[in-house]
């Protein structure tokens, strides 16, 4: 089996482990001491609360580090505000070429408890990934896989959402 669909399989596993966990909680994003300060501070300043997950094994969660549009090294992380709504939120190293806010498709459509992060989690998915799950899953998008996509989900299932032409594509991942 090819290392990257070992490694893939392996995270599947774990983030089933992480689904089958009880719920996480919420943590403040200074308890992500190993991530920038200003990530941290520009996430409270948004209100946002993430995961108290930071990595299964070597993989981070949550707020992450990837080349998600070239290049250049963005960050990645998910936000979960006060009444409990969530966003994944685009730090650009360089001009933004998609959205800084990704709001839509159905990981999005969440909504926690106070204090409850659920099973979510939010990871960089690597252009190997991307190609697997979109062999597997048949997805309908053809555009070149170049970078890094970011994955969110949680219990039901995963996507992994790829900046393409200026916009985020969605493509089906973990089920």
């Amino acid at each position: 089996m090819h290392r990257a669909r070992k490694s893939g399989l392996a995270l599947v596993v774990a983030i089933s482990a992480i689904a089958q966990a009880q719920t996480q909680k919420r943590v403040s994003p200074d308890a992500y001491a190993s991530v920038p300060s200003t990530i941290r501070e520009e996430l409270k300043k948004r209100h946002c609360e993430l995961p108290e997950t930071q990595h299964w094994d070597q993989t981070r969660l949550n707020i992450v580090q990837g080349q998600f549009a070239g290049d250049a090294q963005d960050w990645a992380a998910i936000c979960i505000a006060p009444e409990g709504t969530i966003r994944a939120l685009i730090f650009w190293a360089e001009a933004a070429p998609c959205s800084s806010e990704i709001t839509s498709g159905w990981p999005m459509k969440s909504h926690f408890p106070p204090g409850s992060a659920g099973s979510l989690y939010l990871l960089r998915a690597d252009r190997e990934q991307i190609l697997s799950y979109r062999k597997f899953f048949a997805d309908k998008n053809k555009n070149l896989v170049v970078h890094d996509g970011v994955e969110i989900g949680g219990e039901e299932a995963s996507m992994i959402y790829y900046c393409y032409q200026g916009k985020w594509l969605e493509l089906t991942a973990n089920d």
